[in-house]
């Protein structure tokens, strides 16, 4: 009887100090929040050595995984069905007017070759394969764009099924490259989270959102994301409204911080990720 007791006993220490060790783990990104490079951290234009860093290109996400806890970046895909960082619409406001949505890879990689290196753009496969060559635990936050000019896209939002093939495709290459630990996606494009939700659920989802905290929190617990990803100026972005996301298991993304002022609100509100231009 009392070796059944202590084995009990035993049990009951040692599923404690799992229970305690789950709970850290949930709880120290609000204790010691990562910082996430804003674009790879290339949106105001640098030059480091020889090296010259604009945003959403490897090299800006090379320089955000050496000086940050990860990167955040922006995703589009192409009409040959590959991924690649770009934020804007218009390929560099070219004559053609022409975008990634409306480009074929090979349209893609022709205008590579009459740009300098570092302005050339890069797939989210590039960045998948340099991060998994690092041997470090590197945060990636893909921005999923949905909303485009006119020029590029007719309905200037992207449609159901585009959001559909984006999220698989994200899914994967995230298995491929075993990045399920690392890789989260953020978005106001509901069909994309969803998809990813109900076809792996080990990817993290978090939904981005301008205004209206509480509407949006709300929306994310129905949905049963993640956490929401929050701008920095809105004014229902506050501690208490932080606190209840917390309480409801989800945690949050706060951009984009630009100065030592933001800094320290975002710091204050007890963010989980920030997504930040200035290195702290």
């Amino acid at each position: 009887m009392k070796t059944k007791s202590f084995l009990l006993l035993l049990m009951i220490i040692i599923s404690s100090l799992f229970a305690c060790k789950n709970n850290l783990i949930t709880n120290i990104s609000n204790k010691d929040p990562k910082i996430l490079a804003h674009r790879g951290s290339g949106t105001i234009m640098q030059i480091i050595g020889k090296d010259t860093i604009i945003e959403n290109t490897i090299a800006a996400a090379k320089y955000g995984f050496d000086n940050f806890d990860g990167i955040e970046i922006d995703i589009q895909m192409s009409k040959s069905g590959t991924i690649w960082l770009y934020h804007n619409s218009d390929l560099y406001n070219n004559d053609t007017q022409k975008c990634i949505l409306n480009s074929t890879d090979e349209e893609i990689i022709t205008l590579n070759k009459d740009l300098p290196k570092w302005k050339q753009l890069c797939t989210l496969e590039d960045v998948f394969v340099y991060h998994s060559l690092l041997n470090k635990d590197k945060y990636i936050s893909l921005d999923v764009k949905g909303y485009f000019n006119a020029t590029c896209l007719g309905g200037r939002n992207i449609s159901n099924e585009y959001q559909q093939n984006i999220a698989d495709e994200i899914i994967r290459l995230t298995k491929r490259y075993k990045l399920e630990n690392s890789v989260m996606i953020e978005t106001d494009y509901k069909e994309v989270l969803d998809h990813i939700t109900d076809n792996y659920d080990t990817l993290k989802c978090y939904f981005l959102a301008y205004r209206n905290f509480n509407k949006k929190l709300q929306e994310a617990i129905d949905c049963n994301y993640d956490g929401l990803s929050f701008s920095i100026k809105d004014t229902s972005l506050n501690k208490a409204n932080i606190e209840k996301l917390h309480n409801k298991g989800l945690t949050i993304q706060i951009w984009t911080i630009r100065n030592n002022k933001e800094k320290q609100k975002a710091l204050d509100l007890g963010a989980d990720f920030i997504q930040s231009d200035v290195i702290f």
